[in-house]
């Protein structure tokens, strides 16, 4: 049943094990982690070893006491045909921590002025959106995935967007796409000559309309670009970018800015709509503990005034709520990492080349560490006395080590201010008249809820 080198982690030998269907892949990969222990590998068809870490203990062993062997992000041959200087997730060494350095300055400067009150805003504006449905049933999808676009569109464009703009919804549902078409496993990662067939016709055509969107709005800030007063990410590479122009070999140039905004973009604005979309779903289905979130907002908040960032400190079970749900289901099952160099994690060599899966969803159900792992308990991030929150180790739904989540504070930021939003104006409850999801996911590039119809029904 196992590999036939026994110092390589044990796993299935046929491939199509991977790939069972309905299962999504982090309900297959955490089943096989029940079978082969918290560390174990598989080959594709095509392709290096892929290894796969299960438990909080290999994950920790791996990413912080072996971090040198683990430096970058799984790749491909298609993205390194494209390039990988300037990319935010998949540039390698030096320019890997300049780039790092450049989003998380911007976004802790962003975090410190406007976004806080803009992320809020935004949450209003989709009450408002919620309102005109009159309590009758709507799929949320679509104004979710746009007001977590927003949130992206404020820190890269400087603005945000009505719900009904064409244009913007044309560039979110283009990049949604790229999202899904360039997940990992596809075929034309690890065959780029693809990409210039009938084929990939619409990857092609999509990743040009990203490009040429985000280079028109480039061209715009350049012709009012006040370097004394950045407004967003763009204003901030084309700062940087002028400072290096008289280098030899400079890391921002203004010709590949357009992947690095398009970077910042897209690995927010889906996983984000993702988490957003779950939290409805949850305070749907447990409707005690939507109760318990709203006597908070009421209690700290009041029924009016607009909720901001610091009273998260005041919402304990708010806070539990949203960990909980963190756990419970993550958009964003997997973590992914090259090996460097040959390294023993878990008792296991895993050799130099091999693909690295972090398998966070694993970790979030380990029985091992988690009491009932498959009931939905906000009460596991409280204290004795139900009101302090308390840090747990084993919980890590957004990465570990150097190159974790980079976006933390705002994914946090966005969950509590549209929670709380929505919760002090509407009553959230699943449409009487249409089925319920099954609340197991549905895995893409990342894992949503089922679709489902809301009613928000005005308190």
């Amino acid at each position: 049943m196992g590999q036939y080198n026994s110092k390589i982690p044990p796993g299935p030998w046929n491939p199509l094990t991977i790939m069972k269907i309905p299962q999504s892949a982090a309900e297959v990969l955490t089943d096989l982690s029940r079978q082969y222990g918290p560390v174990f590998s598989f080959r594709l068809f095509v392709g290096p070893l892929t290894v796969v870490l299960n438990n909080n203990a290999v994950i920790r062993e791996a990413l912080l006491d072996n971090a040198d062997a683990f430096p970058n992000r799984m790749t491909s041959p298609l993205r390194k045909s494209w390039g990988l200087r300037g990319r935010v997730f998949y540039s390698l060494g030096e320019d890997q921590k300049t780039i790092r350095s450049f989003v998380i300055h911007g976004l802790h400067e962003f975090q410190k002025t406007f976004l806080p009150t803009r992320v809020s805003e935004e949450a209003r504006h989709l009450c408002f959106a919620f309102e005109k449905k009159k309590s009758q049933p709507f799929d949320p999808t679509e104004y979710l995935s746009l007001a977590a676009s927003n949130i992206m569109a404020l820190v890269n464009f400087g603005q945000r967007y009505e719900y009904d703009d064409p244009k913007f919804k044309e560039l979110v549902e283009t990049l949604d796409y790229l999202f899904y078409a360039l997940r990992p496993g596809t075929l034309v990662h690890a065959h780029p000559w693809l990409y210039d067939t009938f084929l990939y016709k619409s990857l092609k055509s999509s990743q040009e309309y990203v490009k040429n969107y985000v280079k028109d709005e480039i061209v715009k800030h350049k012709k009012d670009l006040d370097p004394s007063n950045p407004r967003d990410f763009i204003d901030y590479y084309l700062i940087k970018a002028g400072e290096e122009e008289s280098e030899d070999d400079p890391l921002f140039l203004v010709d590949r800015a357009w992947y690095t905004i398009k970077d910042i973009f897209s690995s927010a604005s889906n996983p984000g709509s993702a988490a957003i979309q779950w939290l409805i779903a949850l305070f749907c289905n447990f409707q005690e503990e939507q109760d318990k979130v709203y006597e908070e907002v009421i209690s700290v908040i009041g029924d009016s005034r607009l909720p901001t960032f610091e009273d998260m400190k005041q919402m304990p079970y708010t806070h539990a709520f949203l960990q909980e749900a963190l756990r419970f289901r993550s958009a964003v099952p997997f973590g992914t990492r090259e090996a460097a160099r040959d390294v023993i994690v878990g008792g296991y060599t895993i050799p130099k080349g091999s693909n690295i899966l972090v398998n966070y969803w694993a970790v979030e159900r380990d029985p091992d560490v988690w009491n009932k792992p498959e009931e939905f308990r906000p009460e596991r991030f409280l204290g004795a006395d139900k009101k302090t929150p308390v840090d747990l180790p084993h919980h890590i739904p957004l990465g570990v080590g150097h190159r974790n989540c980079l976006g933390q504070t705002l994914a946090l930021m966005e969950m509590f201010l549209f929670s709380t939003n929505l919760l002090q104006k509407f009553r959230l409850e699943f449409s009487p008249s249409d089925p319920k999801p099954p609340l197991r996911g549905v895995s893409g590039a990342t894992v949503v809820v089922e679709n489902f119809k809301l009613c928000a029904k005005k308190r």
